[in-house]
């Protein structure tokens, strides 16, 4: 009897690193009660990124896993693979191989798509990974979401249902309502894995930094650093805004006003109401409302005057550095005794 291989291929960068934590941390545990996380990865990246590539080919990645399976102390059923990026790939064909070997079953978490839109610009400009995207003010990137295919739901999963048939493609909801007992939760009932009982509960905190620091990292050319020093930056500005969250408040994180969140979705309608009734048996796929149309948008502006954003932002950016270099040299000094 095949083993069965879950494919977690992403879509909801937030709901997905909770679930590849999830697995991260409980890689024994999981593996008592039959599931595997190959190689205790919190991502899968390398490996698929080698698929894809044609560095390695399907047949020789099932047969590797297959023997991991096999030497684990446990009876497994169950093989778990994870990336976020593999929905970003147009042609998924590749991953069809795993057939031969497994009861293939492909995982996708849905958010509504001028949400997503909203959270993947403040990703972009934060990790700052594409240089063509992460320096943009939020209308012109809006204007380019035609490249984010992926979130054309109806057709990514249709392309995966052609591939692995409508019965082996399971779409989850990210919204509140529709995961009462947690995104975590709902990624163990997506995989067939009902019993939680033993498991460490992974609570996912949200990586997204409010506006005013997203304007601020726009304006910064970290996209030309290593990653290792484009992570201490990083580290660096999420602190300063820890603060300014402390000081100031929560600010809003909704860019686009009523009009335009509208006409937005008003482009995946079709879609979603496809894939709701593909998959769901409702006409509509997204349960929660939509903002106030009065409600505030996101500030999308440094502070007119120098002194103030100096005060604010770049003063406190150098002291976390320093706090950060120093931290790293203790961490070192400690180490080395």
């Amino acid at each position: 009897m095949k083993r069965t291989l879950y494919i977690h291929i992403g879509a909801h960068r937030t709901a997905t690193t909770s679930a590849q934590k999830f697995m991260q941390t409980n890689f024994v545990r999981l593996q008592e009660k039959g599931f595997f996380n190959p190689f205790a990865a919190g991502r899968h990246f390398a490996l698929i990124n080698r698929i894809f590539r044609g560095e390695v080919t399907v047949a020789e990645t099932a047969a590797d896993l297959e023997e991991r399976a096999d030497a684990k102390k446990y009876s497994i059923h169950t093989i778990v693979l994870s990336d976020e990026d593999i929905c970003t790939r147009r042609d998924l064909s590749p991953l069809a191989d795993f057939r031969e070997r497994f009861d293939v079953k492909i995982v996708m978490m849905l958010r509504r798509q001028d949400l997503w839109i909203e959270s993947w610009y403040q990703q972009n400009v934060k990790w700052q990974w594409k240089p063509d995207l992460c320096h943009l003010r939020f209308d012109a990137f809006l204007a380019r979401r035609d490249e984010f295919f992926w979130i054309d739901y109806d057709r990514t999963l249709r392309q995966c249902e052609d591939l692995f048939g409508r019965a082996n493609v399971i779409a989850r909801v990210f919204e509140p309502a529709q995961m009462p007992q947690g995104a975590n939760a709902m990624f163990c009932d997506a995989i067939g894995l009902r019993d939680l009982k033993g498991l460490i509960p992974y609570a996912h905190v949200n990586s997204s930094l409010s506006p005013l620091m997203t304007e601020f990292m726009r304006t910064l050319p970290l996209h030309e650093a290593p990653g290792s020093q484009r992570r201490i930056f990083e580290q660096a500005c999420t602190r300063v805004d820890g603060q300014l969250r402390a000081t100031h408040g929560k600010q809003s994180s909704l860019y686009m006003d009523a009009a335009t969140r509208q006409a937005v979705l008003a482009e995946y309608d079709a879609g979603n109401r496809a894939v709701a009734q593909r998959h769901f048996g409702r006409d509509s796929l997204f349960l929660d409302p939509l903002p106030p149309r009065d409600a505030p948008l996101a500030q999308q502006d440094l502070p007119a005057d120098s002194q103030t954003t100096m005060e604010m932002l770049v003063a406190p950016m150098v002291r976390a550095l320093i706090a950060l270099r120093k931290e790293e040299a203790d961490a070192a000094d400690k180490s080395s005794r």
